[in-house]
């Protein structure tokens, strides 16, 4: 019977082989475990990403290879484990609490920037890092200002007070700022005629370079970014666009996430006291709250694009690194499977997609709405778009009455806020049309959302480097800051 059972734990290790054969290949420095604490910190942080959206991109790669799974390279980490996000006031957590817990260690309520549940405020890993004179980067595909970035350098009791968040961040002392949302940072009357929400008449981007930072502000200096050279001891801010970036399928005339997280470390690494890095690939979020599994997937391997620059630091300086890879939660109820498809999946039929549901909102459906009413649409006008865009053809007559029926109650201007549960189930908040073709692109798929917000799924962490041995079975998010404060022998 023994034999019996290795026999088939052979066959089954044999089988996956054939599955995984040809994903890439992640090279990593062999790891000393050494007590000695570490000169750099580097947390990587996919929001909303869970194992779910992680799966989810290794089947749409493994698609492309003729596979049912690829690897994204975290998943070679020597170190792995599963973990628990609850928030302090609720089991489903927001942005804002989970990255609270990260970054300080301690439970709070949605909505808490930094705060306790009873609005004190808490000390963050980054002023830890400060108080060991190493350097600090933040660097993020959203809003400088959103909820993640915002926990590590600033106190506030409202994640929505970014007029307030801006100051802190200004005055933070952080040496490398790096992603959207100028707007909470260029006065309303700046010399370069950019858009402004600040109400104070404040531009602190000049307060910034009164300090000694050098700014890139707007993606009209992403070249000048990227073929700047960082001097040591130079602080940097760059803020390349009003809001949060584009998705990565976008192809916006940005830095990448990737550029990004490589100029930091090329900044950070000047300081022989070392540094802390939180980098967060923040979109993933957004379209899985949209359902866009594609534009998800895509933000994902930005994503591990950055991780890969991670890596190739690690590598440099093995003994001196800490790298953790993690998520601050799980969005959108994301599944590998669809009652329709049964046991089936058709991940190939997500290749097709060349934009996400808000570009396609935003640049194309939003000008067919203006010239047209709810007598006159019609979803023949819109099939070459979704052969093109989605990869959409061969609509069958379900599909088509689901779509003209959106359809018009886009034209209507009946974009769902959630007055009716009906309508909030179907649509979420979003454009019904355009809702209706991510959900027939991921029923074609065998891929399925259960929700428009976040769920209290565990996210998984991965970790490489001195201190990563602590990153193994079932633990949760308030750990990940005890196991960076420990790497980096810091004291209260």
């Amino acid at each position: 019977m023994k034999k019996k059972i290795m026999f088939l734990l052979l066959v089954s290790m044999f089988s996956f082989s054939l599955f995984s054969e040809g994903t890439k290949e992640v090279t990593l420095s062999t790891e000393t475990n050494s007590t000695k604490s570490v000169k750099n910190v580097i947390l990587l942080v996919g929001d909303g990403m869970s194992v779910a959206q992680i799966a989810t991109t290794d089947a749409f790669i493994g698609a492309q290879k003729g596979q049912y799974l690829s690897k994204l390279n975290f998943e070679d980490f020597n170190h792995q484990g599963l973990t628990s996000t609850y928030a302090g006031d609720r089991l489903i957590t927001d942005s804002a609490a989970a990255g609270t817990a990260l970054a300080t260690g301690s439970k709070t309520y949605c909505g808490a920037i930094s705060v306790d549940m009873n609005k004190n405020e808490l000390k963050t890993i980054l002023e830890y890092a400060q108080d060991k004179n190493k350097s600090t980067g933040i660097v993020t595909s959203t809003r400088v200002t959103h909820a993640t970035p915002a926990v590590f350098l600033s106190k506030n009791i409202d994640r929505n007070a970014e007029n307030e968040i801006a100051m802190d961040e200004a005055y933070s002392g952080v040496d490398f700022l790096a992603g959207g949302g100028y707007r909470y940072f260029v006065s309303k009357d700046n010399e370069k005629g950019l858009a402004s929400k600040r109400t104070d008449g404040i531009d602190l981007i000049k307060e910034m370079e009164k300090a000694g930072y050098r700014s890139f502000i707007s993606e009209e200096e992403t070249i000048d970014f990227l073929n700047y050279k960082p001097k040591a001891g130079e602080k940097i801010v760059g803020l390349f666009s009003y809001s949060h970036l584009d998705y990565a399928i976008d192809d916006a005339n940005q830095p990448t996430l990737a550029q990004m997280t490589d100029k930091a470390l090329e900044s950070l690494s000047y300081d022989n006291d070392g540094f802390f890095l939180m980098v967060e690939g923040g979109r993933i979020d957004h379209a899985c709250h949209a359902n866009d599994a594609v534009t998800a997937i895509e933000d994902t391997l930005a994503f591990e694009d950055a991780v890969q620059v991670a890596i190739d630091f690690y590598n440099k300086n093995p003994n001196d690194t800490l790298v953790i890879v993690t998520g601050d939660h799980e969005t959108g109820g994301l599944t590998l499977g669809f009652a329709g498809t049964h046991y089936e999946s058709a991940y190939e039929q997500l290749q097709n997609q060349k934009i996400s549901y808000e570009k396609y909102g935003s640049q194309y459906f939003a000008d067919y709405k203006k010239s047209h009413s709810i007598s006159n649409c019609n979803l023949s006008d819109l099939e070459n778009d979704l052969n093109y865009y989605f990869g959409l053809n061969n609509l069958n007559d379900e599909e088509r009455t689901s779509l003209q029926n959106a359809l018009k109650r886009s034209v209507a201007g009946e974009v769902i806020t959630g007055t009716q549960e009906s309508d909030y189930l179907l649509y979420g908040g979003y454009e019904p049309f355009i809702m209706e073709i991510t959900h027939i692109l991921n029923k074609r798929a065998g891929v399925a959302f259960t929700s428009y917000s976040h769920t209290a799924v565990p996210v998984a962490t991965f970790a490489i480097g001195n201190g990563s041995e602590k990153v193994n079975g079932m633990f949760d998010n308030t750990d990940i800051f005890n196991f960076m404060l420990e790497a980096m022998d810091s004291t209260n």
